[in-house]
């Protein structure tokens, strides 16, 4: 399968981001999951991802606790997630957190960078601007380390 459900420590990084950064998105309900396939958009790899859910992605995640399905889906590059450390790990979800957006009638949106990244976002990692550039570099070398291998192997 090429989706994963999200692991423990993407789920608790989650909150965590969430609680401390994110409070006017905490009642939505975000699925989180993991791509385990390179996704490449326009021309660049997709360290993560945010959706809004469609009417059939709603029905299909309705549950006990969900009743009404989930209104935005999360999907973050599995192997991005095993290579970053902690600290991207929390840039890379807080960034995706940046897209999420409600208005005031309700309807779900997902908000554009209001520049290359958000000003926010800089702000929090003027320690590392260039993280999210080191971390593609090194996923995408990473796949084409096994995408190599695969070649000899045939």
């Amino acid at each position: 399968m090429r989706y994963e459900d999200a692991n423990e420590s993407l789920v608790e990084l989650y909150l965590k981001i969430a609680e401390e950064r994110f409070q006017t998105i905490a009642n939505l309900n975000i699925k989180l999951m993991f791509d385990t396939k390179r996704r490449v958009s326009m021309g660049k790899l997709r360290l993560a991802t945010v959706e809004i859910a469609n009417e059939k992605i709603k029905y299909f995640t309705r549950n006990e606790v969900e009743l009404e399905g989930v209104d935005y889906i999360v999907i973050v590059d599995k192997k991005a997630w095993e290579l970053a450390s902690e600290k991207d790990r929390t840039r890379l979800i807080s960034h995706e957190l940046r897209h999420v957006f409600v208005d005031e009638t309700g309807k779900h949106k997902l908000l554009p960078h209001d520049i290359e990244d958000f000003a926010a976002e800089v702000k929090l990692n003027v320690d590392d601007p260039d993280w999210a550039n080191k971390l593609t570099t090194l996923v995408v070398d990473v796949y084409e380390q096994e995408k190599d291998l695969k070649k000899l192997d045939k």
